[in-house]
């Protein structure tokens, strides 16, 4: 996702470094919060871990804003045509990867959800599984956050910085 603004109509630019930390910000943060918000219970870590969840899942999803207006963002989102030869090759590049990685996620999501509920079923073992629409609304936000920022992050991690 790449949000024009007038003030920087091809991206605001970032040190590379800067964008990786806030890509891994993106990354850790999201998944992080929201697995505090959703263990967190009176007994456990009470009221603050939910407010430390909320605050990283906000804090994530600031990040992400901030992303989304990134030269970066512009280069994995733009139409071929408003690209140079250098930026396309890069693009599908980073989009070829990210489209693996996020395959990869999915399935490997996907095969822990059915042995997870074979082993359920089976009185085998007591794995977590997604029941509630908390569950799901977390799952389903942090697979489109990845699906929006992983190419971006791989053209952040494929170079060093620019000249």
């Amino acid at each position: 996702m790449f949000v024009r603004s007038k003030r920087y109509p091809l991206g605001k630019s970032f040190p590379r470094s800067m964008l990786r930390a806030m890509f891994a910000g993106v990354y850790v943060l999201y998944p992080l919060g929201c697995v505090l918000q959703l263990v967190s219970t009176p007994e456990t870590l009470g009221i603050a871990g939910d407010v430390v969840g909320l605050l990283m899942i906000a804090a994530a999803l600031a990040l992400f804003a901030v992303l989304a207006g990134s030269s970066l963002q512009r280069q994995s989102q733009e139409p071929e045509s408003a690209l140079d030869e250098r930026e396309l090759a890069a693009r599908n590049r980073a989009a070829f990867g990210a489209h693996s990685i996020f395959s990869g996620l999915v399935l490997l999501g996907l095969i822990y959800l059915m042995i997870g509920r074979d082993l359920i079923v089976n009185q085998k073992l007591l794995v977590w599984l997604p029941e509630t629409g908390e569950h799901w609304n977390a799952i389903f936000w942090g697979l489109l956050i990845a699906s929006l920022t992983l190419p971006g992050a791989l053209l952040a991690w494929s170079k060093g910085e620019p000249e």
